[in-house]
């Protein structure tokens, strides 16, 4: 008598065929971590240069806020010496110098113009050294 049944030799074969394909190797996992380990170094790196250029940004306009204020104060009260620092502990981070010196313009028949002086500040500013500078001609005879 003929019958339909698989038989216990090929139950056997897809018993095994099922058990292999269950799960991953253990290889399979360390690469699965080692590309998401990349990834997320990756990712971590894109960031720090964010926070970065964010901190650079953030103390590049502090340091024209700086500049603008120092600029109005000297221009009532200029450095009659040539010359004033401030330091950057005190300013928040932000070295400043005033430069005050007698500034030579030629009209147009050739003679100077008296009176004029250049009033320059220069604002340095974070870890690698960023300058903002500003100057303005002042009358004062």
């Amino acid at each position: 008598m003929k019958t339909n049944s698989p038989g216990i030799f090929l139950w056997r074969i897809e018993r095994r065929k099922h058990r292999d394909t269950g799960g991953f190797t253990l290889f399979e996992v360390l690469i699965a971590l080692g590309v998401f380990a990349i990834a997320v170094t990756g990712l971590a790196l894109a960031l720090q240069a964010a926070v970065d250029a964010a901190l650079t940004a953030r103390q590049r306009a502090l340091a024209r806020l700086v500049i603008e204020s120092r600029l109005s104060a000297a221009m009532t009260d200029p450095p009659l010496d040539g010359r004033r620092e401030i330091d950057a502990r005190t300013n928040n981070g932000i070295g400043v110098v005033e430069t005050f010196e007698q500034e030579l313009i030629k009209m147009t028949n050739g003679t100077d113009l008296p009176g004029m002086w250049k009033l320059k500040v220069v604002a340095e500013f974070g870890r690698n050294g960023g300058k903002e500078s500003a100057e303005i001609l002042i009358y004062k005879p």
